[in-house]
């Protein structure tokens, strides 16, 4: 019989005899069969893993750590091993291609995805991202597969920050580069948040466009002192950012955002839980339709609509170029609207501080959907070059139906078109005071009606309108509480010519305002669209 030999505990060498040849060949087999399974499975984990790129490299950072991603590594490795506190450097200037999914992790200290650049080359924290400036730095991260975004996220994915970093257009433009949440959420607590991107840049493709660069549908969401190109689509909407499925906090601040149809969206779509996005921030920001897009097949339409959403503030935002393709041309909408769901509502908002310059109209406010709208405010803003002849659109200051409370102040309007197109229910709670508008051919004009008083009684019953210069106007339609100067020459701006339209200190408007305050806007447009 044969024998094999073995080794005790105590190192002794001894003989064992063999099982019989028969048992032995099925020993044999059986033993081979696990060795063979056990090589497939670590082949398939190595495969997962991504043992065929490099490896990520963890180095010791006190209680956290820093993981290192060279050029080609796995970079879902790292934000699978990557625990709360830790950062993530990937390679600068190296692509990574794939579809991400940021997991879910207990703890509250943020998970930093950024470049491994140092910090000095990078923009100091605060200051908005020039894409040209500072491109060679940032490490890429690009969808390869048709139809999914770059970066989603695990059910109620948490505390991750993207500082550095940029995200490349989807396979022919389709869809979302980073899909926050799914929308289909069916509690609260599946909810992303505290997700935020600073300094990062977001691409469209030149030749195809992009449908939508964040879709920011959680909570604790911030896009700061980035960079958005090239989202437009021939044939549908596009956004720069777009909120439907979150009850807030959003903040978008200090950002260039360019895209056609929407630069910002908030409703449009319908959401599992309801949800009303609240106490929201969008401020400091340039949002702009490069004027190359005109007469082109990219679908524009407005720089921010705002569908469904509360308590939402929209400060200091410098917004240039819109023009009627897709729809009439206005810069912002405040419209409730069915397709985000029937507790969409527009309410507590406030418009403050912004530059409009070139649009084709200014402002839509219409409540006639889901739960309505109320109180808005609109104050201290400059539309500059409104004008239905330049961008085709039709020159009004407001086109209004179906809304409560609504106060419009200190705002100066330059303008070729009525400065109302009233239609529909009434605006109940209509405040107009300290501003500078035109009459231009109507003034405040309502459907069926005509313009002046029979305006004002049907869609604006019990209005305030007074101390406002109405350049062209009469007291006869709109009261002897407002001035009306035959021509813009006769207002005082500091320098219109150069796009300074403060009152001149010895304006004869100065201190002629409601309360003695001044007319019209006070604002420097050097301090507004932040940098």
């Amino acid at each position: 019989m044969a024998e094999q030999v073995i080794r005790t505990a105590g190192n002794k060498v001894r003989a064992k005899p063999l099982p019989p040849v028969k048992a032995r060949s099925k020993w044999w087999i059986t033993v081979s069969l696990s060795l063979i399974a056990v090589g497939v499975g670590l082949g398939s984990y190595f495969a997962i893993a991504g043992f065929g790129e490099p490896a990520p490299q963890i180095v010791p950072n006190g209680a956290f750590a820093v993981i290192r991603v060279p050029a080609g590594g796995n970079f879902q490795a790292a934000l699978d091993r990557a625990r709360p506190g830790d950062t993530i450097e990937l390679a600068a200037g190296a692509t990574f291609k794939g579809k991400f999914k940021l997991p879910n992790k207990a703890g509250t200290d943020f998970i930093t995805i950024r470049t491994s650049a140092d910090d000095s080359r990078l923009p100091p924290a605060g200051k908005r991202l020039d894409y040209k400036k500072y491109a060679d730095v940032l490490p890429k991260i690009v969808s390869n597969i048709k139809g999914e975004p770059a970066i989603t996220t695990a059910v109620g994915a948490h505390h991750f920050r993207f500082i550095g970093v940029e995200f490349g257009p989807t396979i022919e433009g389709l869809y979302n580069i980073i899909e926050i949440g799914t929308t289909d959420e069916t509690a609260i607590e599946q909810l992303p948040h505290h997700i935020e991107f600073d300094r990062v840049a977001l691409l469209g493709d030149p030749k195809w466009g992009q449908r939508r660069g964040i879709a920011a549908n959680g909570k604790f969401i911030k896009i700061e002192n980035s960079y958005f190109a090239d989202f437009k689509r021939e044939g549908e909407e596009s956004q720069a950012i777009a909120v439907w499925a979150s009850d807030g906090p959003i903040e978008i601040v200090n950002n260039y955002l360019e895209a056609a149809a929407e630069n910002i969206l908030f409703g449009g779509a319908q959401n599992a839980l309801g949800l009303v996005a609240a106490d929201c921030i969008i401020r400091d920001n340039h949002l702009n339709k490069p004027i190359e897009w005109k007469g082109t097949k990219w679908n524009v339409k407005n720089f921010i609509e705002i569908k469904s959403g509360r308590r939402i503030k929209i400060e200091n935002n410098l917004m240039t170029n819109n023009w009627q393709m897709a729809q009439e041309g206005t810069g912002v909408l405040f419209r409730t609207a069915a397709d985000s769901g029937p507790q969409a509502v527009v309410e507590d908002i406030e418009f403050a501080g912004n530059i409009m310059r070139g649009s084709g109209s200014a402002i839509n406010i219409f409540g006639g959907e889901g739960k309505g709208g109320r109180n808005l405010i609109v104050r201290n803003n400059l539309f500059e070059d409104i004008s239905g002849k330049k961008y085709d659109g039709r020159g009004f200051f407001i086109k209004s139906t179906t809304f409560a409370n609504v106060v419009i102040e200190n705002n100066t309007v330059i303008h070729d078109g009525s400065i109302t197109l009233a239609y529909g229910d009434p605006v109940k709670g209509f405040v107009f005071r300290n501003n500078i508008v035109f009459n231009n051919e109507y003034g405040f004009f309502g459907d069926n009606v005509g313009p002046g008083k029979p305006a004002l009684a049907t869609y604006f019953p019990g209005a305030v309108i007074t101390n406002n210069v109405i350049v062209g106007g009469k007291a006869s339609d709109y009261g002897t509480a407002n001035f009306y100067p035959p021509s813009i020459a006769q207002i005082g701006f500091i320098d219109a010519v150069n796009g300074n339209f403060q009152l001149d200190p010895n304006s004869p408007y100065a201190k002629r305002g409601y309360g003695g305050k001044g007319l019209g806007a006070m604002l420097d447009p050097r301090s507004v669209g932040g940098r």
